[in-house]
């Protein structure tokens, strides 16, 4: 069934939002960033973010859940690719958003939006990568395990610095591809 003009307007508005939105905590921080510059990056009236956001918290997890989304999409192609370069290229690809995720570790404990999110991409990431070192032989109990090391290693790989070497020697040894 064809969509309406107002629902088309509608979903192409809220992208407009989360891009802005993006854009600038980004750039400036999400602290630093209000909601009225939000509305006047995207071009829009600044009550008309509280149509699609109940709140800034909202409008982050709808920009990271767009983020993580379009990466697990893309992932989903690479299958022919080894594991330890699935992980490289998924924290390459969040790496453009490592502020963003620094920002979620930072609202933990003061917002409860941002905890269910941060809950959910964790029992993503685990179930990934549970679901790749069972693919790879590996019984399902030691996955489980390394599985919540590896969402760990994830989180720090992304939200601190390090070297594309010392990067690529924690993915092998996380991944077993390759000896250190």
């Amino acid at each position: 069934m064809a969509k309406n003009k107002r629902e088309v307007d509608s979903e192409v508005k809220r992208e407009q939002i989360e891009q802005a939105a993006c854009m600038l905590f980004l750039v400036d921080g999400y602290e630093s960033t209000s909601m009225a510059a939000i509305a006047k990056a995207a071009g829009v009236a600044p009550n008309t973010l509280y149509w699609y956001f109940a709140s800034k918290d909202d409008l982050l997890v709808a920009i990271l859940d767009r983020l993580v989304n379009r990466a697990v999409a893309q992932l989903a192609t690479m299958q022919r690719q080894s594991f330890g370069d699935q992980v490289l290229w998924l924290l390459t690809e969040l790496q453009q958003a490592s502020k963003l995720i620094s920002t979620v570790h930072a609202r933990l404990d003061k917002s409860e939006t941002i905890r269910d999110w941060h809950d959910r991409f964790h029992a993503m990431l685990d179930q990934m990568l549970v679901l790749q070192m069972v693919s790879k032989g590996m019984s399902k109990a030691k996955a489980s395990v390394m599985a919540t090391v590896g969402t760990y290693v994830v989180e720090g790989l992304l939200s601190h610095p390090h070297g594309s070497q010392q990067v690529e020697k924690v993915v092998q040894w996380l991944t077993g591809s390759g000896k250190l």
